[in-house]
């Protein structure tokens, strides 16, 4: 009796084992997919999961570098409008006008022609657009502050940083220089009070804003270094330069350098005066030679910055390609001015009309540039989104044949196990009936 119990639960749990096998292949075999949930492959399933991200993000890129193309395109086609229909005309106008055979009225109906067809260019330049962006009718280019990160080592001599504010310490009680304490004609500090305290301060004027300033200072420095006057305080200061190899260096718009050859004891960049127990200027740096002292400082300058469109051909947070924008207006190409009612604005006409045509071709090619390399980017993306979807399919998707030989397999077993385990349930019920009997 017990020996029936046992095989009978041995032929249930089997009948159980091969029931959930059927299930999980129904379900596989109904999506399509070797893993369903994570605990099909945990770590394939992880794996999976960043290369969709990735292959979404390569098809999402594509239709954008699509889009950047059609806008490049649509440029295009109208710079060749004004190049082909405007510029060419106008370039046979400018050397029709030019001729001695023509009379002012004739000029004059010329000139007429010559202003609608400004106005034609006008027209296209500032309504070309994708979405809304003037694709020809760009601003100028904007100024923008930068930060930038300088190291000077200091292997000889003496070298000085300071970092300049104009509102905060370019006064005129400021002197910035070198000098010895042994000698005490022996220095060159500069000021920006007009007039200097002693003998071994040089004026340079104030300027309007920080950079002005410091270039003041430059320019006072080279006149001392390049003076034939011979004024013998003028004179003092130059032999300090040269006989120092004193230099001077600008960092963008408010960083100065000053540097010298020579060794001893030297006094700090002032303020106030200096010599008079005043403090180091804020941002102020200092070394001596053969220390292996490292001056780290950061200097700003303005940078021009053109007007673009940054277009995502990637998954990555770097993936951008910028196109720059046109400007086709007749104030940028000069045409703007050209007057074709004399001969000889007519004769200047020819030179200008040929520069516009060369900064249209010019813009072209730049386009065409452009278009050239968004394609081959936009063939990289489809490959390596083709490439990354066949390798995901190998982690994530069902082998269709395997799994139906194992559907048909634990099909097989169940029927087999629960036509045993009737049986089992008969003989029990035999056993029993011979009992009652």
């Amino acid at each position: 009796m017990n020996v029936a119990n046992v095989s009978t639960l041995f032929i249930y749990n089997n009948c159980n084992s091969s029931g959930t096998r059927i299930s999980k292949s129904l379900e596989k075999l109904s999506s399509g997919l070797r893993i369903n949930r994570a605990s099909d492959d945990a770590a394939g399933l992880a794996i999976s999961e960043k290369m969709q991200a990735r292959i979404n993000g390569l098809d999402q890129a594509s239709e954008n570098i699509q889009d950047g193309i059609s806008l490049i395109q649509t440029a295009d086609s109208a710079l060749g409008e004004i190049q082909n229909s405007y510029l060419q005309r106008l370039s046979e106008l400018s050397v029709q006008a030019s001729n001695g055979t023509l009379s002012d009225f004739d000029r004059q109906l010329i000139e007429n022609e010559t202003d609608q067809i400004k106005d034609g260019i006008e027209d296209i330049a500032e309504n070309t657009n994708y979405n809304g962006i003037k694709l020809l009718a760009c601003a100028e280019d904007t100024m923008e502050t930068v930060s930038k990160s300088a190291s000077i080592d200091v292997t000889t001599g003496i070298v000085g940083v300071c970092v300049f504010n104009q509102k905060v310490n370019l006064s005129k009680d400021v002197a910035i220089g070198f000098s010895r304490f042994s000698l005490s004609n022996d220095s060159l500090v500069f000021t920006f009070n007009s007039t200097p305290k002693k003998s071994s301060y040089v004026y340079s004027p104030l300027g309007t804003d920080t950079k002005s300033t410091l270039e003041n200072l430059v320019d006072t420095f080279n006149k001392i270094k390049n003076d034939t006057s011979g004024d013998p305080v003028i004179t003092a200061h130059k032999n300090f330069i040269n006989d120092n190899n004193m230099q001077i260096r600008l960092y963008g718009d408010d960083v100065l350098e000053l540097s010298a050859d020579y060794d001893g004891n030297i006094t700090n960049w002032w303020v106030n005066g200096g010599s008079d127990g005043s403090t180091y200027m804020p941002g102020t740096e200092f070394a001596l030679g053969g220390y292996g002292t490292v001056i780290d400082f950061t200097y700003h300058e303005e940078q021009a910055v053109s007007q673009q469109i940054n277009l995502q051909v990637g998954p990555d947070k770097n993936d951008v390609f910028a196109v720059g924008l046109s400007n086709a207006r007749n104030s940028n190409t000069g045409i703007d001015s050209i007057d074709l009612s004399s001969q000889s604005s007519a004769q200047q006409a020819i030179a200008t009309v040929s520069s516009a045509i060369d900064t249209i071709s010019a813009q072209r090619s730049t386009l065409g540039a452009y278009q050239n390399s968004l394609e081959h980017i936009f063939y990289n993306a489809e490959n390596s989104s083709e490439n990354l979807t066949s390798a995901e399919s190998q982690i994530r998707d069902l082998d269709d044949a395997k799994e139906l030989m194992n559907y048909a397999k634990d099909s097989l077993l169940q029927d087999m196990s629960q036509t045993f385990l009737s049986q089992a349930f008969q003989l029990q019920r035999d056993v029993v009936t011979l009992l009652k009997s």
